[in-house]
Protein backbone atom coordinates (compact mmCIF):
# COMPACT_ATOMS: atom_id res chain seq x y z
CA UNK A 1 0.00 0.00 0.00
CA UNK A 2 1.27 3.72 -0.87
CA UNK A 3 2.02 5.96 1.71
CA UNK A 4 2.68 9.74 2.25
CA UNK A 5 6.33 9.83 1.91
CA UNK A 6 8.21 11.80 4.48
CA UNK A 7 9.80 13.77 2.04
CA UNK A 8 6.61 16.03 1.51
CA UNK A 9 7.14 19.10 4.26
CA UNK A 10 3.98 18.98 6.09
CA UNK A 11 4.08 15.15 6.95
CA UNK A 12 7.70 15.77 8.03
CA UNK A 13 6.13 18.74 10.53
CA UNK A 14 3.65 16.50 11.80
CA UNK A 15 6.42 13.18 12.59
CA UNK A 16 8.40 15.83 14.05
CA UNK A 17 5.92 16.94 16.44
CA UNK A 18 6.74 13.34 18.12
CA UNK A 19 10.12 14.79 20.33
CA UNK A 20 11.44 11.33 20.14
CA UNK A 21 11.57 11.26 16.38
CA UNK A 22 13.23 14.68 16.84
CA UNK A 23 15.79 13.73 19.40
CA UNK A 24 16.97 10.61 17.12
CA UNK A 25 17.06 12.49 14.45
CA UNK A 26 18.91 15.71 15.39
CA UNK A 27 21.55 13.08 17.40
CA UNK A 28 22.10 11.34 14.20
CA UNK A 29 22.67 13.88 11.56
CA UNK A 30 24.78 16.18 13.73
CA UNK A 31 26.22 13.26 14.81
CA UNK A 32 25.69 14.50 18.67
CA UNK A 33 25.09 11.43 21.52
CA UNK A 34 21.77 11.43 22.55
CA UNK A 35 22.66 11.42 26.11
CA UNK A 36 23.66 15.18 25.53
CA UNK A 37 20.53 16.31 24.23
CA UNK A 38 19.07 17.09 26.46
CA UNK A 39 15.86 19.03 25.07
CA UNK A 40 14.83 19.60 21.63
CA UNK A 41 11.99 22.51 21.56
CA UNK A 42 9.82 23.17 18.19
CA UNK A 43 10.00 27.12 17.81
CA UNK A 44 7.89 29.83 15.59
CA UNK A 45 9.14 29.53 11.90
CA UNK A 46 8.21 32.85 11.07
CA UNK A 47 11.65 35.10 11.60
CA UNK A 48 10.78 38.46 12.41
CA UNK A 49 11.50 41.99 9.70
CA UNK A 50 13.51 44.72 11.06
CA UNK A 51 12.02 47.03 8.12
CA UNK A 52 9.32 46.91 6.58
CA UNK A 53 10.89 46.28 3.01
CA UNK A 54 12.96 43.63 4.29
CA UNK A 55 12.31 40.24 3.42
CA UNK A 56 10.70 37.80 5.48
CA UNK A 57 11.98 34.27 5.86
CA UNK A 58 9.25 31.48 6.92
CA UNK A 59 11.12 28.26 8.12
CA UNK A 60 9.63 24.72 7.55
CA UNK A 61 11.09 23.73 11.06
CA UNK A 62 12.71 25.26 13.52
CA UNK A 63 14.02 23.53 16.64
CA UNK A 64 15.80 25.09 19.65
CA UNK A 65 18.62 22.45 20.95
CA UNK A 66 19.58 22.54 24.44
CA UNK A 67 18.81 25.97 25.16
CA UNK A 68 21.72 27.18 23.14
CA UNK A 69 21.17 26.30 19.26
CA UNK A 70 18.82 27.03 16.92
CA UNK A 71 18.36 23.81 13.86
CA UNK A 72 15.98 24.68 10.94
CA UNK A 73 14.92 21.55 8.97
CA UNK A 74 14.34 22.69 5.39
CA UNK A 75 12.19 20.01 2.84
CA UNK A 76 12.81 20.90 -1.51
CA UNK A 77 12.17 18.18 -3.67
CA UNK A 78 12.86 20.24 -6.68
CA UNK A 79 15.53 22.57 -7.91
CA UNK A 80 15.00 25.82 -7.53
CA UNK A 81 16.18 29.08 -9.04
CA UNK A 82 18.99 30.48 -6.33
CA UNK A 83 18.45 27.60 -4.10
CA UNK A 84 21.89 27.88 -2.05
CA UNK A 85 21.51 31.73 -1.98
CA UNK A 86 17.86 30.98 -0.65
CA UNK A 87 19.18 28.39 1.76
CA UNK A 88 22.02 30.67 2.71
CA UNK A 89 19.88 33.43 3.39
CA UNK A 90 17.79 31.53 6.45
CA UNK A 91 20.95 30.76 7.67
CA UNK A 92 21.74 34.42 7.80
CA UNK A 93 18.18 35.14 9.19
CA UNK A 94 18.36 33.10 11.90
CA UNK A 95 21.19 34.40 13.36
CA UNK A 96 20.72 37.32 13.52
CA UNK A 97 16.44 37.35 14.54
CA UNK A 98 17.35 37.39 18.22
CA UNK A 99 19.44 40.78 18.21
CA UNK A 100 17.61 43.38 19.05
CA UNK A 101 19.57 46.63 18.37
CA UNK A 102 22.18 47.92 21.18
CA UNK A 103 22.03 43.80 22.09
CA UNK A 104 25.66 42.52 22.85
CA UNK A 105 26.60 39.79 20.59
CA UNK A 106 26.07 37.27 22.87
CA UNK A 107 23.21 36.67 22.39
CA UNK A 108 22.97 35.62 19.07
CA UNK A 109 23.14 31.22 19.32
CA UNK A 110 24.28 28.90 16.82
CA UNK A 111 22.57 28.60 13.69
CA UNK A 112 22.19 25.03 11.92
CA UNK A 113 20.72 24.37 8.48
CA UNK A 114 19.78 21.00 7.56
CA UNK A 115 18.53 21.09 3.70
CA UNK A 116 16.57 17.62 2.85
CA UNK A 117 16.48 17.94 -1.12
CA UNK A 118 15.29 15.36 -3.51
CA UNK A 119 17.81 16.25 -5.86
CA UNK A 120 20.82 16.79 -6.51
CA UNK A 121 22.62 19.56 -6.37
CA UNK A 122 24.49 21.72 -8.84
CA UNK A 123 28.42 22.11 -8.72
CA UNK A 124 28.48 19.78 -5.98
CA UNK A 125 31.50 17.34 -6.54
CA UNK A 126 31.25 15.22 -3.72
CA UNK A 127 29.49 11.80 -4.49
CA UNK A 128 28.51 11.26 -0.53
CA UNK A 129 24.52 12.24 0.32
CA UNK A 130 25.19 14.02 3.35
CA UNK A 131 27.84 17.19 3.06
CA UNK A 132 28.55 19.60 5.57
CA UNK A 133 29.34 23.57 5.57
CA UNK A 134 30.60 25.37 7.67
CA UNK A 135 33.00 28.77 7.80
CA UNK A 136 36.68 27.79 7.75
CA UNK A 137 39.68 29.61 6.29
CA UNK A 138 41.84 28.40 2.77
CA UNK A 139 43.58 25.94 4.80
CA UNK A 140 40.56 23.87 6.50
CA UNK A 141 40.91 25.52 9.94
CA UNK A 142 37.68 26.42 11.74
CA UNK A 143 37.11 30.32 12.06
CA UNK A 144 33.42 29.72 14.43
CA UNK A 145 30.89 27.28 14.61
CA UNK A 146 28.23 29.63 15.09
CA UNK A 147 26.59 28.67 11.34
CA UNK A 148 26.82 25.57 10.03
CA UNK A 149 24.84 23.91 7.06
CA UNK A 150 23.84 20.46 6.19
CA UNK A 151 22.51 19.09 2.60
CA UNK A 152 21.45 15.36 2.73
CA UNK A 153 20.53 15.03 -1.22
CA UNK A 154 18.27 11.52 -1.43
CA UNK A 155 18.53 11.07 -4.99
CA UNK A 156 22.59 10.26 -4.38
CA UNK A 157 22.99 6.32 -2.76
CA UNK A 158 24.35 6.03 0.86
CA UNK A 159 27.76 4.27 0.82
CA UNK A 160 27.13 0.20 1.85
CA UNK A 161 30.47 -0.58 3.04
CA UNK A 162 30.10 1.93 5.86
CA UNK A 163 26.95 2.57 7.17
CA UNK A 164 25.42 4.65 9.23
CA UNK A 165 22.36 5.74 11.56
CA UNK A 166 21.56 8.67 9.17
CA UNK A 167 21.96 6.07 6.24
CA UNK A 168 18.51 4.55 7.92
CA UNK A 169 16.53 8.28 7.88
CA UNK A 170 17.93 8.66 3.92
CA UNK A 171 15.59 5.37 3.48
CA UNK A 172 12.71 6.44 5.32
CA UNK A 173 12.57 9.15 3.77
CA UNK A 174 12.85 7.59 0.50
CA UNK A 175 10.24 5.48 1.38
CA UNK A 176 6.95 5.10 -1.17
CA UNK A 177 4.68 1.97 0.49
CA UNK A 178 3.91 -0.03 3.55
CA UNK A 179 6.18 -2.83 2.22
CA UNK A 180 9.11 -0.14 2.54
CA UNK A 181 8.38 0.91 6.16
CA UNK A 182 7.62 -2.71 7.12
CA UNK A 183 11.77 -3.83 5.90
CA UNK A 184 13.08 -1.03 7.45
CA UNK A 185 11.51 -1.53 10.94
CA UNK A 186 12.84 -4.68 11.07
CA UNK A 187 16.29 -4.14 10.43
CA UNK A 188 16.45 -1.47 13.14
CA UNK A 189 17.11 -0.61 16.72
CA UNK A 190 16.95 3.25 16.03
CA UNK A 191 14.27 4.10 18.31
CA UNK A 192 13.27 7.42 16.26
CA UNK A 193 13.30 5.74 13.36
CA UNK A 194 10.48 3.28 14.62
CA UNK A 195 8.55 5.85 16.04
CA UNK A 196 8.51 7.64 12.63
CA UNK A 197 7.63 4.84 11.00
CA UNK A 198 4.37 4.39 13.42
CA UNK A 199 3.48 7.91 12.94
CA UNK A 200 4.03 7.88 9.13
CA UNK A 201 1.68 4.98 8.87
CA UNK A 202 -0.93 7.31 10.68
CA UNK A 203 -0.86 10.19 9.18
CA UNK A 204 -1.34 8.46 5.44
CA UNK A 205 -4.34 6.69 7.00
CA UNK A 206 -6.25 9.74 8.41
CA UNK A 207 -4.90 12.27 6.10
CA UNK A 208 -5.22 11.32 2.61
CA UNK A 209 -7.48 14.11 1.40
CA UNK A 210 -5.05 17.13 3.43
CA UNK A 211 -2.27 15.23 1.31
CA UNK A 212 -3.37 15.40 -1.86
CA UNK A 213 -4.88 18.77 -0.83
CA UNK A 214 -1.42 20.05 0.14
CA UNK A 215 0.01 18.31 -3.21
CA UNK A 216 -2.32 20.53 -5.05
CA UNK A 217 -0.92 23.83 -3.80
CA UNK A 218 2.44 22.75 -3.60
CA UNK A 219 2.14 22.08 -7.83
CA UNK A 220 1.19 25.17 -8.02
CA UNK A 221 3.61 27.23 -5.88
CA UNK A 222 6.69 24.51 -7.62
CA UNK A 223 4.94 26.33 -11.28
CA UNK A 224 5.41 29.81 -10.39
CA UNK A 225 8.88 28.90 -9.16
CA UNK A 226 9.56 27.02 -12.49
CA UNK A 227 7.84 29.92 -14.64
CA UNK A 228 10.21 32.43 -13.07
CA UNK A 229 13.15 30.17 -13.64
CA UNK A 230 12.91 30.12 -17.33
CA UNK A 231 11.47 33.81 -17.15
CA UNK A 232 15.36 34.95 -15.71
CA UNK A 233 16.76 33.18 -18.29
CA UNK A 234 14.99 34.31 -21.19
CA UNK A 235 15.72 37.84 -19.95
CA UNK A 236 19.32 37.20 -19.46
CA UNK A 237 19.86 35.90 -23.15
CA UNK A 238 17.09 38.73 -24.06
CA UNK A 239 19.86 41.32 -22.13
CA UNK A 240 22.96 39.90 -24.01
CA UNK A 241 21.29 39.93 -27.77
CA UNK A 242 20.26 43.86 -26.67
CA UNK A 243 23.57 44.42 -25.56
CA UNK A 244 25.31 42.98 -28.42
CA UNK A 245 22.82 44.75 -31.21
CA UNK A 246 23.62 48.12 -29.57
CA UNK A 247 27.05 47.42 -29.78
CA UNK A 248 26.95 46.65 -33.41
CA UNK A 249 24.47 48.73 -34.57
CA UNK A 250 26.81 52.16 -33.09
CA UNK A 251 30.19 50.46 -34.64
CA UNK A 252 28.12 50.56 -37.92
CA UNK A 253 27.44 54.64 -37.47
CA UNK A 254 31.33 55.03 -36.69
CA UNK A 255 30.89 56.13 -32.79
CA UNK A 256 33.59 56.48 -30.67
CA UNK A 257 34.58 54.13 -27.53
CA UNK A 258 33.76 56.41 -25.28
CA UNK A 259 29.82 57.20 -26.85
CA UNK A 260 29.25 53.31 -27.00
CA UNK A 261 30.00 52.81 -23.53
CA UNK A 262 27.96 55.80 -22.08
CA UNK A 263 25.00 54.20 -24.48
CA UNK A 264 25.36 50.84 -22.72
CA UNK A 265 26.24 52.50 -19.35
CA UNK A 266 22.58 54.73 -19.67
CA UNK A 267 20.49 52.09 -21.47
CA UNK A 268 21.66 48.66 -19.29
CA UNK A 269 22.76 50.30 -15.64
CA UNK A 270 26.24 48.76 -16.71
CA UNK A 271 29.10 50.20 -14.87
CA UNK A 272 32.08 51.57 -17.12
CA UNK A 273 34.21 48.85 -16.88
CA UNK A 274 31.72 46.26 -17.28
CA UNK A 275 30.65 47.93 -20.59
CA UNK A 276 34.37 48.43 -21.35
CA UNK A 277 35.21 44.58 -21.16
CA UNK A 278 31.71 43.72 -23.50
CA UNK A 279 33.42 45.95 -25.95
CA UNK A 280 36.80 44.60 -25.54
CA UNK A 281 38.12 48.31 -24.88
Amino acid sequence: MKVIPLKYDFCVKEVMENETVRRHFISDVLNIPLKNIKSVRILNPFLWKRYKKQKMGILDIQLELNNDAKINIEIQLKQKYNWKKRSVFYLAKMFTADLRRGEDYEKAKRCIVITILDFELEDCVSTDYHNVYMLRDQNGNMYTDVLELHTIELKKKPCKEQPSALDEWHSLFNAETEEDLDMLKLGTKNLGIIEAIKELKEISLTDRLRYEHEMKLKAKRDRRAEDKFVYVQGRMAERKEGIKSLINSMRTINATDEQIVNALVKEYGLSREEASALCGF
